[in-house]
C-alpha cells in the first residue's frame, strides 16, 4: 500500500514539475527583433490567435503541436504564448522533437506587430 502511495506521489510531482517548473535557457524576446533564421510559432488557442493576429507566425496551438510539428520548417523557433504553463509545455515538446527554441513572448505584452493572418505552409 505504501509503494502505491509513493508511486502516486512521484507521478503527481513529475506532472506538476513538467507543467510549472520553468524551462532553462529560454529568454523573453521581442517579435520585431527576430532574424531570418527564426520562425514565430503562435501556440495560443485558435480563438485567441484569430482575434490577436501576429504577422508571419505559424499558428499551431499547443493541443495540436504534437501532431503538426512537422509543418514547421527546420529553423530556430520563437514562441508566442498566453501564459507560463503554455510556454513550458511548448518548449519541452519542441525540444523533445528536435527543435531549438530560442525564446518566447507573452501575447499580452507585445507592443507592436503587423496584424495579418497567421500562415501555415509546408
Amino acid at each position: 500500500m505504501i509503494a502505491i502511495t509513493v508511486s502516486a506521489a512521484i507521478l503527481m510531482l513529475l506532472f506538476f514539475m513538467n507543467r510549472y517548473w520553468p524551462v532553462h535557457n529560454l529568454k523573453r524576446i521581442d517579435v520585431n527583433e527576430i532574424g531570418q533564421d527564426t520562425i514565430l510559432l503562435d501556440a495560443r488557442d485558435y480563438q485567441t490567435s484569430s482575434r490577436d493576429r501576429v504577422g508571419d507566425a505559424y499558428c499551431i496551438p499547443l493541443s495540436y503541436l504534437n501532431r503538426h510539428h512537422t509543418d514547421l520548417p527546420d529553423k530556430k523557433v520563437a514562441l508566442i504564448v498566453s501564459d507560463q504553463v503554455e510556454r513550458n509545455l511548448c518548449t519541452r515538446l519542441l525540444r523533445k522533437k528536435g527543435y531549438e527554441v530560442i525564446g518566447y513572448t507573452m501575447a499580452d505584452q507585445m507592443t507592436s506587430y503587423h496584424a495579418v493572418p497567421c500562415m501555415c505552409e509546408k
